[in-house]
């Protein structure tokens, strides 16, 4: 894959030397080479998301000039499709708990999966011109959908942090943006996601009927987004010419992502070695003593912070119930504001797991947004030991000299995990563990539900029994699987701080280390150079008393 060129050069040009450093300075090889895997197989993906027969599938097609995909697919059994560029052609089927199956072009176009699992994904590789000019982005055909949850979930929890922007298809034919998209992008829109639109099929309307329908649906989606869309095109059942014109505006996207994936990892490479030569240069000027008392206070330093992630983390839970409650109370507030969608669905025996599962999904992305990230940046902001530090002004190459405070090393730590961490925040899979409340609650309430309120069919009695016991019943049922997921984004950010607070209080450690060492190192080449000094001087003394036996002739 090629990202980016001129910092992908730069790493490239720099990569040999650092390694050398690396290992010169005795840092583990194993950090650069996940740096390397992750430069070897980077790629920011595309997702195409849109309705069943939106046309994503042929849309690709044209975009490839390639009867790769199959047009004729089965909604049930479809999976995600990912393309991308690489010198060989290969088409994988990537399963979840077993080993990757080859598939030929033929079984592709069969859809021919084997066992379905909505987890697995068919991984494309093309060696086609376009693919190339994307500089390693990875195009998603993701399966269409009409209704339900399960497919809108695998487009955000599987994809959301994986994509610089989500490409939404509209048929021309379709006219409007359906339900099952509005909702989707809703949730992107609270992820602050960009998006672009692709209109489909527009030879089949008048040219003044396709410019309604692009300044409709446009509209629309601008409206739910609360900004403007990246690109807007129209294409043709076999001409793609203005998508592929408009998908270069991705790549400054494509950018930001490799010098998050990559750049700032390198960076913090160079920063290490060179934290560690400054404080070997000191160790030069130290005793045992003073590196001993060294590595005392970065214990004491180490201990205190590690107190505070803990004292912090049970403030956190301690305040994890106002989130919750603002999430239940959204949840039945949504849920309420769909009352005659319920109620019709309750009469007639519909299935509405994607109402209530979209209205629980965006009671928690907003919930996590407006209640629990403020706290946890809030609380994560006090183990920052200085209220005038900046994140970026830290002094990387601070010396941790004994006699000075050991609150830099605190903070150069901080300075690299609070971002990753804050961003931890919004990257949990809700899917983790709404799904299972989305299957059992709205089996229990509609699908096997009021049998006699079906029966009777009467609107006033089933729109009481929606609002007096299947919402509080949905409530009750998903606060504790929200208050699990509240909990555990707590959990995994905190834990998260103390994987990074040991990793970098171990290359610390690791450099005291090597101070002692090479001190002893230095007395033991000090005490070679004394033993080869008096040998030396016993030899030229004999030497001398020799000669100086014929001073007396």
């Amino acid at each position: 894959m090629l990202p980016p060129q001129t910092e992908a050069t730069l790493i490239e040009t720099h990569l040999i030397a650092l390694r050398a450093y690396w290992q010169q300075y005795e840092f583990s090889i194993e950090n650069l080479d996940i740096i390397q895997e992750n430069i070897r197989t980077f790629s920011v993906r595309l997702p195409l998301i849109g309705a069943f027969s939106a046309g994503k599938s042929s849309l690709i097609n044209s975009l490839l000039q390639d009867n790769l995909l199959s047009v004729a697919i089965d909604p049930e059994t479809s999976l995600p499709t990912e393309l991308h560029f690489a010198p060989q052609e290969s088409i994988t089927l990537r399963r979840k708990n077993t080993m990757p199956l080859p598939l030929s072009r033929d079984a592709l176009k069969a859809q021919q999966f084997g066992e379905h699992d909505p987890d697995n994904v068919v991984d494309i590789t093309l060696p086609n011109p376009i693919l190339a000019k994307l500089n390693g982005m990875t195009l998603v055909d993701m399966p269409g959908w009409e209704s339900g949850i399960t497919q809108h979930s695998l487009a955000i929890d599987n994809y959301l942090d994986r994509s610089a922007a989500y490409c939404v298809v509209v048929s021309v034919d379709e006219g409007v943006l359906k339900e099952s998209l509005r909702k989707i992008i809703e949730e992107l829109a609270i992820h602050d996601k960009p998006m672009m639109l692709v209109i489909t099929k527009c030879d089949k309307k008048r040219p003044e009927d396709v410019e309604a329908v692009v300044s409709h649906v446009q509209a629309q989606i601008e409206k739910l987004a609360k900004k403007p869309l990246l690109a807007v095109c129209r294409t043709q059942r076999r001409n793609a010419t203005e998508w592929a014109t408009a998908l270069p505006v991705l790549l400054p996207l494509q950018q930001q992502f490799w010098h998050q994936a990559i750049g700032l990892p390198v960076q913090k490479c160079i920063n290490d070695i060179l934290i560690r030569i400054e404080q070997l240069s000191q160790g030069h000027n130290q005793t045992l003593e003073e590196i001993e008392s060294e590595r005392e206070l970065l214990a004491e330093q180490y201990q205190r912070m590690q107190e505070d992630v803990q004292q912090i983390t049970t403030r956190l839970h301690e305040q994890r119930n106002l989130a919750e409650r603002a999430i239940v109370d959204d949840f039945a507030s949504r849920m309420n504001g769909q009352l005659d969608t319920l109620t019709r669905a309750l009469l007639n025996g519909e299935d509405v797991s994607g109402t209530i599962g979209h209205a629980l999904r965006m009671s928690y992305s907003q919930g996590v947004e407006r209640y629990l990230k403020p706290v946890i940046q809030k609380e994560l902001g006090q183990l920052q030991l200085q209220e005038e530090l900046q994140m970026q002004d830290v002094a990387y190459a601070h010396g941790f000299k004994s006699n000075e405070s050991g609150t830099e090393i605190i903070k150069m730590t901080l300075a690299y995990i609070l971002p990753a961490a804050i961003t931890l925040i919004t990257r949990i899979p809700m899917g983790k563990f709404l799904t299972p409340f989305i299957i059992s609650a709205l089996e229990g309430l509609f699908q096997r539900g009021s049998q006699e309120l079906i029966q009777r069919q009467q609107q006033e009695e089933a729109r009481r029994h929606v609002i007096n016991t299947v919402i509080p019943s949905c409530c009750s049922k998903a606060a504790p699987d929200i208050a699990r997921g509240l909990s555990n984004t707590i959990d995994d950010v905190m834990q998260a701080i103390s994987r990074s607070t040991d990793e970098a209080m171990a290359k610390v450690q690791q450099t005291l280390d090597l101070k002692v060492r090479d001190l002893h190192t230095e007395k033991a080449a000090e005490a070679q150079r004394q033993q080869t000094w008096q040998a030396d001087s016993m030899a030229l003394k004999q030497m001398l008393a020799q000669l100086q036996v014929y001073n007396h002739g």
